[in-house]
């Protein structure tokens, strides 16, 4: 149970890191997301076997952060295209997984407008970071406010940890944090040099983070309970959206060194896909092994079978 949990969680850290990807979504793709949200809203109420669940959990999830950060942001560097189309895949994959838990039989105004509503909320939130024009930060100077902003900011992330579909580095980079924090401090843990530095920014990042667990988890585990329906319609519209925001996280290497200041192919995609066939087939590949994994993950996990 303890390893399997923290294999489960070791997977999910690996969503927190790409732009994009949720997550809140690959748990419910593993089949522990209710579990997570049972165990997180009565963590105080049944500490023992809540931590029992946690602890392996985010182990793995934090584990997965620390060790993987620097790597995918290499392999953003390299080529996001076949890198960001197998979560692209992942994603789609498990869609219809969480459609069989909607009893369809049932569709109502209200299941329409939780579809509608989340959706284009999310693909506002894309629109408004594709379209703004001031970069980010790299790097913090600490003070009372910086640590508060970082504490808010962990709070921030933490509910796109909870809500499938809404990606927390996603949020980070429309706010102009991800570089910063992501980049320049988790996933240079490991650089002794700078560990006071990245543990300044980490710690009070992860602690808004708990608070912010502990508070929205028990929100959305009781909708789910009382609205089942409308609430895993809203998770699909996040997730449906999430799909077109990592689209546009794809960004031509060509174009510079690092991720974060190459052009996103979404300007010049004909170009983009006649200059670079083979990344194109490379990334079509990468969806169809992500898709299937994702089926096989759901299936794995006791889901709908198909």
């Amino acid at each position: 149970m303890f390893l399997v949990l923290f294999l489960k969680g070791f997977l999910i850290g690996i969503a927190f890191i790409i732009p994009g990807v949720s997550g809140g979504t690959l748990a419910i793709y593993l089949g522990i997301y209710q579990k997570l949200l049972d165990s997180i809203s009565n963590i105080f109420k049944d500490f023992k076997n809540s931590l029992k669940f946690l602890f392996p959990l985010f182990l793995g999830i934090g584990i997965s952060v620390v060790s993987l950060a620097k790597l995918f942001s290499i392999l953003l560097d390299w080529n996001s295209f076949i890198i960001l189309f197998f979560f692209i895949g992942l994603i789609a994959g498990g869609i219809k997984y969480i459609y069989k838990k909607i009893d369809s039989t049932k569709v109502s105004l209200s299941s329409v407008l939780s579809f509608i509503i989340p959706f284009f909320l999310l693909l506002a939130i894309i629109i408004i970071d594709k379209s703004r024009t001031a970069s980010g930060i790299d790097y913090f100077t600490f003070n009372f406010w910086t640590y508060l902003l970082l504490i808010v900011l962990g709070m921030v992330a933490s509910i796109t940890m909870i809500i499938p579909g809404i990606s927390g580095s996603a949020v980070l980079l429309v706010l102009g944090f991800y570089t910063a924090i992501v980049s320049n401090a988790v996933g240079n843990i490991l650089d002794f040099d700078s560990i006071v530095y990245n543990l300044q920014v980490i710690i009070p990042f992860a602690v808004g983070a708990a608070i912010g667990i502990i508070i929205f988890s028990g929100l959305i585990s009781s909708s789910l309970k009382k609205f089942p329906n409308q609430t895993y319609y809203a998770i699909l519209g996040f997730i449906v959206a999430s799909i077109i925001g990592v689209f546009l996280e794809i960004k031509d290497p060509s174009t510079a060194i690092s991720f974060s200041d190459q052009l996103p192919i979404f300007n010049n995609l004909i170009v983009f896909i006649g200059d670079n066939i083979w990344s194109v087939l490379g990334g079509l590949i990468a969806f169809v092994v992500g898709f299937v994994g994702s089926r096989n993950l759901t299936k794995f996990e006791g889901g709908n079978k198909g």
